[in-house]
C-alpha cells in the first residue's frame, strides 16, 4: 500500500511540473497565467508568447507527463504486472492530469489538462486517442481555434473508446471509467467555452446592464431632490 501511495504522489508531482511557465519565464520573462485567474492564457496568446516551435515542444512535454506516469514510472514503481490492476494506472493517470491543472509550483493553478490527458489515453487506448487527436486538430485548424477541437476531442473520446473496447479489446473495458473521468474533466475545464457555444452567458458583477444603473441613479437623484425640498420647507416654516 505504501508503494501505491508513493506512486500516486509521484504521478501528481510529475503532472505538476510547469514546463510552459518555466520556458515562458526564461525566454520572455512573461507568465502564461491569466492575472486574477487559475487558468493559463488562451492558446493563441500562449503560442504568441512562446513562439510556435517552442509552443509545440511544450505541448509535447506536457503530453509526455501523462505517458511517463502511466508507463515507465508505473512499471518501475509497481512492476511489470501493474496493468493487471487497471485502477492503479487509472488513478495515476488521473492524478497526473489533476496535478497539471492544479500545480503546487504555481499556487495550485495551471493548464486545462488536455495535453497530459492525451498522454495518458494514448498509452492506455491508443487507437481512440489518436483518432480523437486527429479530429480535434482538424476542427481546431478549420475553426482557427483550439476550443472546438478540444471540446470535440473530449466528446469523441468516450464514444470511440466504447466502440474500440467492445469490438476489438474487450479486456480493456475497465479503462472506460478513466476515459469517462478524463472527458468530464476536460469539459469542466473548458466549461466557459462550452457555455458560450450553447448560448449560455453568465453576467459578472461588472457587467450589470446600464438600464439598471440608470434606474438606481434616477432613484438616488429623486431621493436627494426630495430631501432638499423638505429641508427648504422646514426653513420657510
Amino acid at each position: 500500500m505504501t508503494t501505491f501511495v508513493t506512486y500516486f504522489i509521484a504521478c501528481f508531482l510529475i503532472g505538476s511540473l510547469p514546463f510552459g511557465e518555466i520556458v515562458a519565464r526564461l525566454k520572455t520573462g512573461k507568465s502564461l497565467l491569466l492575472p486574477g485567474s487559475r487558468d493559463t492564457r488562451l492558446p493563441g496568446e500562449v503560442f504568441e508568447i512562446l513562439g510556435i516551435p517552442t509552443g509545440i515542444i511544450v505541448c509535447l512535454l506536457d503530453c509526455m507527463k501523462g505517458f511517463l506516469a502511466v508507463y515507465p514510472v508505473t512499471v518501475k514503481m509497481i512492476g511489470a504486472d501493474a496493468y493487471s490492476q487497471w485502477w492503479v494506472v487509472g488513478i495515476g493517470g488521473i492524478l497526473t492530469v489533476i496535478g497539471h491543472c492544479n500545480s503546487p509550483f504555481l499556487g495550485f493553478r495551471g493548464g486545462r489538462g488536455l495535453a497530459p490527458t492525451f498522454g495518458v489515453m494514448v498509452t492506455l487506448l491508443y487507437v481512440p486517442a489518436l483518432i480523437s487527436l486527429v479530429l480535434g486538430l482538424s476542427l481546431a485548424f478549420w475553426g482557427l481555434s483550439s476550443k472546438p477541437g478540444a471540446l470535440s476531442a473530449a466528446g469523441a473520446m468516450p464514444l470511440l473508446s466504447i466502440a474500440w473496447v467492445f469490438l476489438v479489446r474487450p479486456g480493456d473495458i475497465n479503462y472506460l471509467y478513466i476515459v469517462a473521468f478524463m472527458s468530464i474533466w476536460t469539459m469542466w475545464e473548458h466549461r466557459s467555452e462550452l457555455k458560450n457555444y450553447l448560448g449560455i452567458k453568465t453576467l459578472s458583477s461588472s457587467e450589470v446592464p446600464s438600464t439598471d444603473k440608470e434606474d438606481v441613479s434616477a432613484e438616488t437623484d429623486a431621493e436627494n431632490s426630495e430631501n432638499l425640498e423638505n429641508s427648504r420647507n422646514q426653513e420657510k416654516v
